[in-house]
């Protein structure tokens, strides 16, 4: 979705991360540890797609989907709005993240340029993907698991 979409959708130069919904989403549906794994494998295919080194984008998505999963796990009792406006937090830490591993490694950013033109409008419009992808997410990712399921019954 991120390669066929995703220049397409763009606002402003801003495009949506559908990785990084989709790694939170999973993360909140089925827990940190797969939260986990699905943002180490989101990362490097950004990070595998991107013009930048290997390994930015695998650490920030592992980060984010393994919070993500941690916090679903221990505050979450249900309703959507509480995952999105994590969601909204987790783009905007990935991306900063993200950004301060690129210029730690030597490569030419605006880091303070980047941040303002990309990180913040990138976390709202990853909140606005948010909003209409999450119950239809949910309800997909929910197909096959347990009712008595803890991480189900918390997304009720």
């Amino acid at each position: 979705m991120q390669i066929v979409f995703g220049s397409s959708l763009s606002i402003g130069g801003v495009t949506p991360n559908f990785l990084m919904v989709a790694v939170v989403v999973i993360a909140f549906v089925r827990g940190s540890k797969e939260g986990t794994i699905v943002g180490f494998i989101a990362g490097l295919l950004f990070d595998f797609i991107g013009a930048t080194v290997v390994g930015p984008m695998a650490l920030a998505l592992t980060i984010t989907g393994f919070v993500a999963g941690i916090l679903q796990e221990q505050i979450f009792a249900g309703g959507w709005l509480m995952p999105v406006s994590v969601l909204g937090i987790a783009s905007l830490v990935s991306e900063t993240v993200y950004l301060i591993l690129i210029v730690a490694l030597g490569l030419p950013m605006d880091f303070f340029a980047a941040l303002f033109t990309r990180a913040v409008p990138g976390a709202l419009y990853a909140m606005f993907i948010a909003l209409v992808s999450f119950p239809l997410l949910t309800k997909f990712l929910k197909m096959g698991l347990n009712p008595d399921d803890s991480t189900l019954r918390s997304m009720r």
